[in-house]
Formats: structure tokens, C-alpha cells, sequence
């Protein structure tokens, strides 16, 4: 049996790479940065910003599984399935009803965005709701995916100091310079061409944790309906709207969406995309249960780094890191792109700031002051939950008001306005003053009523200002 003679303290013993792993890690890096210099060879304005709205079943389908099979999955879902078992599952049903929701939405927005020329999520509040709804989507889509980067970032400096000599700071300063490097090179063509590579390297880690649960070592989780119900009803609901409204309001699964050449190509992406989603999901959800039962001292941030070190052989436990140090990345310079795009294009170009045959250097200059920021802030932030819950807080602002949108097309600027207003307010507030380790579980169901709170008001507010508002929205 493995690890019996291993005392509790002994269960985050670490591993070293080996020179191989560093060569695989090499050989990756490179191949990314070449596909990234080849992306931006002879590249037109609209290759760069959405890769000329022309991406085949293949190319969305991996790039929308690998940008979403990031840190938040990887790392943080196992985290929950440590902490609560398989009441972490709720984020999960969550999740996959509103990728079934969202599948239907998606439709709708991809008829308005090719006739309108979406290039962003504020693209669809500033046509649909006006400037300041648009504005204070940039605010918060920028807030969300810059979050997502030090998220990614944060993982990757905790797996590579935890197994190699190289330093947590070293470590997100490297990948923040070679993603930077690509992004810079071939822009959002080289988003999409990287995540077909990196998508690759996800099926592998599919295969090492196939191969961890089938180890006749190893204890076979037991599945017990009951089981989902045994974390508080609060916690259960958080999960799950969590994981609900994520697909509505991700601004880097919607640029996929304005990206995709054609409807048929976007039905068959999405629903290849979601099965892949779907089934690594589970089999992590089994991943987690197993980890938990071996390694029960383990800190919970790292507990799917250090389950693979202690439960996988050692050349297979090398090749786990360098996967998810791939994995990690992948997501990180989806969620880097989309936070330039939207400062650029929904602050820079609308307020008249830079102009449209500047855009491209625009942006690059914006890559490079997110890149600073995003490695300065993963410096600080180095706890995994917690810094999932903040953003994902701030998701249901926007997650909620699309739904809204799409239910009730006549919803009034003003409630869209305050909705998004009252959601900034209901997060940040309690994370500043109580702490978000003190509240992050409950921070989703804040940000949700604070939402409802300021869509009513604006319902109550805004037949005494009718006159003063303006023409009718156009509708979705």
C-alpha cells in the first residue's frame, strides 16, 4: 500500500524534476513561442483581434476546452473536493446547466455579433444598453479575466517552486514573459493555435489520472447520493450558481463565439467542447476523493500537485507537473488577451484615446502593463480559494444581467446599470472589511442578491425618469 510508512506530516514530501521533465518543459515553451511567431507572419488587423472570425470545429473546440480546463479547474476544483467532498460537485451541475443554457443564448449572440462586429462582451452591453452599461462591463471584464491571469499565475509559481530549484517568483516572471512574448507576436491567432498544442498536453493529464484511479494500490472512491446533500444549504446554492453563471459571463468564451466562422461550426464546437468539460470533471471530482483519502494533512491549495507527486510513480509524477504547468498556461494567455482586448478596444478606442489603425501597437502596449501587473499581484495573492471565489463573485454581475437581457429584453439601462453598480459594492465591501477567507463562500450569494437588489430598484426608479432616458434599447 502506498505512503503506509509515511507519517501524517510526511504527505507533502516533495519531488525534483529531472532533466527530461526541464527538456519537455523547454521544448514546450519553445514550440508555443514559434507558433505564436508564425501566427503574426503577414497577419491582418482582424487575424490579430479575432482571427478573422473564421475558426474551423477543431480549432474552437480545443481552444475553448483548454482555456477553460485552467487553474480554476485543475487546482481550485480539487481543492473543494478536499475541503467538501462531493458536495463540490454542486459547482460542477452547476457548470454543465449553463453551458446547456448558455448553448442556446450563444446562437442568438452569434447572429447579432457578425452583424454587428462584435469584437467583446461590452461590445454587446454598449449596443444593446448604452455607454455607461457598456463601460461598466469593461470595468468588471477587465476586473474578472485580470483576476483569472494572477489565478493562473499563482498556480503555476506554486507548482513549479513546490517541485523544482527554481524560486515562485522566478517562476511566474518565466511564464509571464514567454506568454507575454507570443501574445505580442501573433495576437489572438496565437491564443487559438497554442491552445490546439496545449489541448494535447490535457489529454495526457486525462490519461495520468485514468491511470491513478486504475492502480490496484490506490482506494476506489465510493459515490453515494447522500453525499452531495452533506455540506450546508448556503454552500450548496453557492456552488451552484457559481458554476451557473460562469459560461454566461465569461468574456473569453464569448470572443470564441464572435470568432467562430459559421452557426453549424459553433453547434458542433460548443457541444464537443462541453462533453470534454464535462467528462474531466468528473474524473477529477474521483481524482480529489482519492487524494483526500490518502493524503488527508495536505494543504488543499496543492492537493492535486502533491496527490500526483505521492500517488504516481516518479517519472509519471514529472510528467503531471509539467502538464499542468501547460494547462496553467493555456488559460493564462486566453484570459490575458481577453483583459487587453476590452481595455483597448472598450476603454482606449471608445473614449477616443487611440485610434483604429493603432490598435494593434495600442494593445500590445497594454499586454505589456497587464503582464507587469498581473506578475506583481500573483506575488502577493498566493491562495488559490480564495482568490477563485472573489472573481467568481464578481462574475454573477454579468452572468446574472445577460440572463436578465436575453429573458426580459426590455430591462432598462438603469437596472442594468445599478445591477452592475450593486455587485461591485456587495463583493468588495465584505472581502475588504471582514476578509475574503472569512466570507468567500458566501461572497457569491452577496454578489447575487446585491445584483437583484439594484435590478429592482432601477424597475422602481425608472418610470419617474422615463422622459429623461431616452429612445428604446434595441433588442436581442
Amino acid at each position: 500500500m502506498l505512503l503506509t510508512m509515511l507519517p501524517p506530516q510526511a504527505d507533502d514530501a516533495h519531488i525534483l524534476l529531472k532533466t527530461a521533465d526541464y527538456i519537455i518543459i523547454a521544448a514546450y515553451f519553445l514550440v508555443i513561442l514559434l507558433v505564436g511567431a508564425l501566427s503574426g507572419r503577414k497577419q491582418e488587423k482582424e487575424d490579430f483581434l479575432i482571427s478573422g472570425r473564421k475558426l474551423t470545429s477543431l480549432q474552437a473546440t480545443t481552444t475553448i476546452f483548454s482555456s477553460r480546463i485552467g487553474a480554476a479547474i485543475l487546482l481550485t476544483y480539487t481543492a473543494l473536493v478536499f475541503l467538501y467532498g462531493m458536495g463540490a460537485l454542486w459547482y460542477f451541475v452547476g457548470s454543465v446547466v449553463g453551458l446547456f443554457v448558455f448553448y442556446f443564448f450563444g446562437l442568438k449572440v452569434k447572429k447579432l455579433a457578425d452583424k454587428e462586429k462584435f469584437y467583446t462582451m461590452p461590445d454587446f452591453f454598449f449596443f444593446l444598453k448604452g455607454k455607461t452599461a457598456g463601460y461598466l462591463a469593461t470595468i468588471v471584464t477587465i476586473v474578472i479575466m485580470f483576476g483569472w491571469v494572477v489565478l493562473n499565475f499563482t498556480a503555476g509559481g506554486k507548482l513549479v517552486s513546490e517541485y523544482t530549484s527554481i524560486s515562485y517568483t522566478w517562476s511566474v516572471i518565466i511564464v509571464g514573459v514567454i506568454i507575454l512574448t507570443y501574445l505580442i507576436l501573433g495576437g489572438f491567432d496565437a491564443v487559438v493555435k497554442t491552445d490546439i498544442v496545449q489541448t494535447f498536453g490535457i489529454f495526457l493529464l486525462f490519461v495520468l489520472m485514468i491511470y491513478l484511479l486504475t492502480q490496484p494500490d490506490i482506494p476506489k472512491p465510493e459515490l453515494h447520493a447522500a453525499d452531495l446533500f452533506q455540506i450546508p444549504t448556503m454552500k450548496l446554492v453557492s456552488f451552484f450558481l457559481a458554476g451557473f453563471f460562469i459560461p454566461m459571463a465569461s468574456p473569453e468564451l464569448w470572443q470564441r463565439v464572435y470568432a467562430i466562422k459559421d452557426k453549424k461550426t459553433f453547434r458542433q464546437s460548443i457541444i464537443m467542447s462541453s462533453v470534454f468539460y464535462i467528462i474531466v470533471g468528473f474524473i477529477l471530482l474521483l481524482v480529489g476523493l482519492v487524494i483526500k483519502a490518502e493524503l488527508p494533512n495536505i494543504d488543499a491549495n496543492t492537493s492535486l500537485i502533491v496527490g500526483f507527486s505521492s500517488l504516481l510513480p516518479t517519472g509519471l509524477a514529472g510528467l503531471s507537473v509539467v502538464i499542468i504547468y501547460s494547462s496553467v498556461s493555456s488559460s493564462a494567455d486566453t484570459y490575458m488577451f481577453t483583459a487587453s482586448a476590452s481595455l483597448t478596444q472598450d476603454f482606449f478606442q471608445k473614449a477616443g484615446f487611440t485610434k483604429s489603425e493603432n490598435l494593434r501597437k495600442t494593445m500590445r502596449y497594454s499586454m505589456v502593463g497587464l503582464m507587469v501587473l498581473g506578475i506583481g499581484s500573483a506575488l502577493v495573492m498566493k491562495d488559490l480559494v480564495d482568490t477563485t471565489f472573489f472573481f467568481v463573485s464578481l462574475t454573477m454581475s454579468l452572468g446574472l444581467l445577460v440572463l436578465g437581457i436575453w429573458i426580459y429584453p426590455k430591462l432598462n439601462r438603469l437596472s442594468v446599470n445599478l445591477s452592475v453598480l450593486f455587485c461591485l459594492i456587495g463583493v468588495l465591501i465584505p472581502s475588504i472589511t471582514i476578509g475574503i477567507s472569512e466570507v468567500r463562500e458566501n461572497l457569491v450569494i452577496w454578489a447575487f442578491a446585491f445584483c437583484i437588489a439594484g435590478i429592482l430598484l432601477g424597475l422602481i426608479i425608472h418610470p419617474f425618469l422615463k422622459n429623461k432616458l431616452g429612445k428604446n434599447d434595441p433588442v436581442l
